[in-house]
């Protein structure tokens, strides 16, 4: 970590992030074949919309104070291998679907927990304590909702 970032930076960044999911799960929606991944991309889409959403909201708002907070680092991890489809796009499947969603999820969860330890300052420390534990509720409701999708 040899990088200073700004948290208004690091926040943008996963908000940015969290827009370009939803549009690449959009795009492999429209390019899928079978109409139930179709129905699980386009939940993900949304999944990704509410979240982007939220982040937006959050910068609107949040207090001066918390958003020039400088600590070191570096949010500019390599997120390309995120985006890389190792399946054919049309015949994506439920299990090809669930993987990436977890994948996704799993890299703004160790992002939000690399974020809290790397910071000094307390409400920021809060701030991406709790963004960590939401990204940890919205998994689980993911995943019930991924469940209930496919018993369907």
């Amino acid at each position: 970590m040899s990088n200073f970032s700004q948290v208004h930076e690091l926040l943008l960044h996963s908000q940015q992030l969290h827009s370009r999911t939803g549009k690449f799960y959009s795009s492999l929606s429209n390019q899928a074949n079978n109409e139930r991944v179709k129905m699980l991309l386009n939940t993900l889409v949304k999944h990704e919309s509410d979240l982007s959403s939220s982040l937006q909201a959050y910068i609107n708002k949040a207090p001066d104070k918390i958003l020039n907070t400088y600590f070191q680092f570096d949010h500019e991890n390599n997120v390309e291998e995120l985006f890389a489809t190792h399946f054919e796009v049309a015949q994506v499947n439920t299990d090809d679907v669930e993987i990436m969603a977890n994948a996704f999820d799993d890299y703004f969860c160790h992002l939000y927990s690399e974020m809290q330890q790397a910071v000094d300052c307390k409400l920021v420390q809060d701030l991406f304590e709790n963004l960590h534990e939401h990204m940890l509720e919205e998994k689980k409701k993911l995943s019930i909702d991924i469940y209930s999708m496919l018993d369907m």
